[in-house]
């Protein structure tokens, strides 16, 4: 640090940041106070803005369009926001730099509704965006563009289009992702099978390719022109406009700004120091967006090239470099891989070993093969297909990796503390082996019991530090329920005292794909990669879509033994749909009737309904109600159930249970007027009623009679609507209540 002056100045600006981000919060951080925006519009107002377009994004159905230095116009207000997002269908034509004016209405970003979701708001802060407007008609209020900036989308979008052409829709659009940084239109398939063998990272504009494409242009210029001047200049000039092309991102300008310090020491007869070019790269991209802190990529990209400045130096003098370079980059990530993704790919070192080098002659045969093209010369046709052949070798090894024994090992997300611990015992393995290796120097000794004492300690270290990162601390003796926010539907997650895993329904009729964004995510942020039961109450589509989306995401997703469903009299068209498709998936499926049980240490989770005579018929009525007991704590499931089938669940009540005090109902049909009467809930008269309803459903649920009937029961009532997901945690009989 003598010798690094520049690199101890940033060690304190960083510092600086980092207590002012997580100390000092919207006192110093400008994005985390309300915006103009926030403070004077109500979601759903009418509003007119007027701004200049700084980025535009094709989707499949409609356009999202970037505005900055904006006037906004509302029924009461006149304000300025610095930025805001515009989503349209309109086919307008648009360039980078016009400035338009927009109507639509107001609409806020989501914060994550479920522990392990997707936070919409916190991803769109950290650019300084607090809204966005629907817009049902936009207009050009000022035609002039921005030359260069829109001539480089052009060409992006122009790019896309050959790749697609020559490639196909699937080929085309992966390479584009990988070479232009255009995600839209990529099959979601092949970008989570990517992501589950831990070779995602080839999918973002990043390091690797920029350092690529960067060092490529350079050391080709240099060999040109013997100029260490014009090679550097060249250089800077062609990766500039790519980047302006394909976006900044994180990776992006830290690959940037040491490619600059890389140069500009060759071009100055300068030393280059990484460590300087690393903190120097982090201070600018936190000075430039200090929410990036809490960024899985920014950890990602600062992350890996820390692993090889102070952790591969560790296995220097060990063969076969290249994958020890991969094994000290998942040493470094492994925490950050956990905290943001929650499953460790197994296979990934080895995956990487081939994947990265075929990704330099990838990036420089689909830039030669698009100029080819350009030019109508020969060869493009080889080149392309070459390009074809090693993208078939990426999707068909990580179809065949993702089969084998322990590919994926869904942990969860760590605890800070654990993290810290890890971080620290490696910091100590390194200290320990760099002075080993001194002592080594010193005595001209290059083996020996002390160096093979080191050796074992620090595995030992690795090993804890592992162990302590990966385990659930508490989970044991500990009965956790979460109610799941999955909109207008039904899901609820159990976990036992042993660690049994149960879901007991999981749909909705107004999220898209709630089993991929929703349910899945959640369960692998709690470390569960398999579900011993899945309880199915109903055929309703809103308790089961989500089950159904688990069963076709096995491979990458939750894995699912047996599936629980009503008695079979009771079934519907869809629940023999469901259980078809279960069986073809080869899980098993099991019928509970009324008073089976399942049983975990003390946890008790019974049948009480339906039963295989009777005259109610399958619908909501017939709903399979459930009933959990953990030594004192009790709690009834009971789907959709009404009408009929409440009359016979209080009969049954009253029969078996009447001396039972109820801690927790979840509340029927998501507190439909009719269910939940009035002498049901005095019969039961549940401490805590939860309700699981979408936010502005059209069916106006939670009713208001229902509510009033809880309140007059003394019930306690937690939704979905207000809190997101709901968690009842039970540990040596006392019960405690907590919210997303």
């Amino acid at each position: 640090m003598k010798n690094r002056p520049l690199f101890t100045v940033c060690l304190i600006v960083l510092a600086m940041i980092i207590i002012a981000v997580e100390g000092g919060g919207e006192k110093f951080i400008k994005e985390l106070r309300l915006s103009p925006l926030e403070r004077n519009v109500q979601e759903g107002d009418i509003l007119t803005v007027c701004g200049r377009v700084y980025r535009i994004e094709q989707k499949e159905t409609y356009r999202a369009i970037y505005l900055k230095d904006n006037s906004i116009q509302s029924e009461n207000h006149s304000f300025q926001e610095s930025n805001i997002l515009i989503y349209t269908d309109s086919n307008l034509e648009l360039h980078i730099g016009n400035e338009i004016t927009a109507h639509g209405e107001a609409m806020f970003f989501d914060t994550a509704r479920n522990p392990g979701n997707f936070d919409q708001k916190q991803y769109y802060r950290r650019q300084n965006i607090h809204g966005m407007v629907w817009a049902s008609g936009i207009q050009v209020s000022d035609s002039s563009c921005w030359k260069y900036r829109d001539a480089l989308k052009h060409l992006q979008v122009s790019w896309k289009e050959i790749l697609t052409k020559v490639l196909g829709e699937r080929k085309g659009a992966t390479l584009s992702t990988i070479m232009l940084g255009d995600k839209n239109g990529m099959d979601q398939d092949v970008k989570d099978l990517y992501q589950a063998n831990g070779i995602g990272h080839i999918l973002a504009i990043s390091g690797l390719h920029l350092s690529l494409i960067g060092l490529g242009i350079y050391r080709i210029l240099r060999k040109l022109t013997g100029s260490y001047l014009v090679a550097g200049t060249g250089g800077i000039l062609f990766l500039g406009m790519y980047i302006m092309m394909v976006g900044w991102s994180v990776s992006v300008v830290r690959s940037f700004v040491m490619f600059l310090f890389r140069t500009g020491a060759d071009m100055t007869g300068s030393h280059y120091d990484n460590k300087t070019a690393i903190a120097s790269a982090g201070v600018i991209v936190l000075c430039w967006r200090p929410l990036y802190l809490m960024d899985g990529g920014f950890w990602m990209s600062f992350g890996a090239c820390l692993a090889i400045e102070f952790v591969f130096p560790v296995f220097q003098d060990l063969p076969m470099q290249s994958l020890w370079g991969s094994i000290s980059i998942q040493i470094v990530l492994l925490p950050v891989i956990l905290y943001y993704f929650f499953e460790i790919p197994v296979y990934s070192v080895l995956l990487n070993l081939y994947v990265i080098p075929l990704m330099s002659i990838l990036l420089f045969l689909g830039m030669m093969g698009s100029i080819l093209y350009g030019l109508m010369l020969p060869g493009q046709e080889i080149i392309f297909k070459i390009c074809g052949m090693i993208l078939d070798l990426y999707e068909k090894s990580s179809s065949i990796t993702i089969c084998f024994p322990g590919a994926r090992m869904v942990i969860g997300r760590p605890e800070l503390w654990q993290i810290v611990v890890y971080y620290l015992l490696l910091a100590v393995i390194i200290v320990m082996i760099k002075i080993q290796r001194m002592k080594q120097k010193n005595v001209k000794l290059k083996s020996g019991n002390g160096r093979k004492r080191v050796l074992i300690e620090a595995m030992f270290l690795m090993i804890l530090g592992i162990g302590i990162l990966i385990h659930r601390f508490g989970d044991v003796g500990t009965l956790r329920i979460t109610m799941l926010d999955v909109g207008q539907g039904d899901g609820l997650f159990i976990r036992g005292p042993s660690g049994g895993t149960y879901l007991i329904d999981g749909g909705s009729s107004d999220v898209t794909n709630v089993g991929r964004y929703r349910i899945e995510p959640f369960l692998k942020s709690q470390g569960v990669g398999k579900l011993d039961y899945v309880f199915i109450s109903h055929g309703d589509s809103d308790h089961m879509n989500g089950v159904e989306e688990l069963m076709e995401r096995e491979k990458l997703g939750i894995k699912i033994d047996t599936l629980v469903l009503p008695v079979r009299e009771k079934w519907d068209e869809s629940l023999y749909s469901l259980a078809r498709k279960a069986e073809k998936a080869g899980i098993c499926v099991a019928v509970m009737e009324p008073g089976q049980k399942i049983k975990e240490q003390e946890m008790s989770l019974t049948c009480l309904q339906p039963e295989k005579e009777g005259t109610i018929e399958p619908g909501n009525a017939a709903s399979m109600v459930l009933c959990l007991q953990y030594g004192g704590f009790d709690m009834l499931f009971t789907g959709d159930v009404e009408t009929e089938g409440e009359e016979k669940l209080m009969q049954i009540i009253q029969e078996q249970y009447v001396d039972t005090e109820w801690e927790v109902l979840k509340v029927a049909h998501h507190g439909s007027k009719n269910s939940s009467s009035e002498e049901f809930l005095q019969l039961v008269s549940p401490e805590y009623a939860l309700i699981s309803a979408g936010r502005k459903n059209r069916y106006g649920h939670p009713h208001v009679e229902t509510v009033e009937r809880l309140e007059q029961a003394d019930s306690r009532i937690c939704s979905t609507q207000e809190s997101g997901a709901v968690t009842v945690k039970v540990k040596k009989n006392i019960m405690t209540v907590e919210f997303n």
